[in-house]
């Protein structure tokens, strides 16, 4: 235990929680983003590259978003877009360009105390984000946001312990 009672965790359980928490605010942006970029009433466009931000609009009309909820979507993504791109330039400088899974374990271990911090930072904006986007849902959308979360394999709330 570190001081004030916080868990020490290994780089492993550390990279397991990132991606799970980066797939599970990636599909949820992704989705709701896409959603949101949609122009109201007019036909989906062809589907583009794999990726965040790729895919067919029409797969997300299952949500009913109205157009308000899609620009304030498109509003909340853009300023989390906006937040976390000095941290993830941070994170480019102190790694050297490289992705953490391509360093050592060596390495992982060295720039981890500096990595923490952004890594904490992001995945609070992401947080922050989620619940916007959230409480721009109605209790029917949530419902089904939750639903389909569950059955493609993403869980809400934070990583386990």
């Amino acid at each position: 235990m570190r001081r004030g009672g916080t868990k020490v965790r290994s780089v492993a359980d550390l990279h397991t929680e990132e991606a799970q928490m980066r797939t599970m605010l990636c599909s949820l942006i992704a989705a709701l983003g896409i959603a949101a970029t949609a122009p109201a009433q007019q036909p989906a466009p062809p589907a583009g590259p794999p990726g965040m931000m790729g895919g067919d609009s029409a797969e997300f009309e299952w949500l009913g978003l109205t157009a308000d909820q899609r620009a304030k979507i498109k509003a909340i993504r853009d300023q989390l877009q906006q937040q976390n791109a000095p941290l993830r330039e941070q994170v480019r400088q102190i790694t050297g360009g490289r992705s953490f899974r391509d360093l050592s374990p060596a390495a992982r271990d060295s720039l981890l105390p500096k990595l923490q911090p952004i890594r904490d930072q992001m995945m609070e904006n992401g947080r922050k984000a989620h619940e916007q986007i959230e409480a721009l849902l109605t209790p029917e959308q949530r419902q089904k946001l939750a639903q389909h979360m569950r059955e493609h394999g993403m869980r809400g709330g934070p990583p386990p312990d």
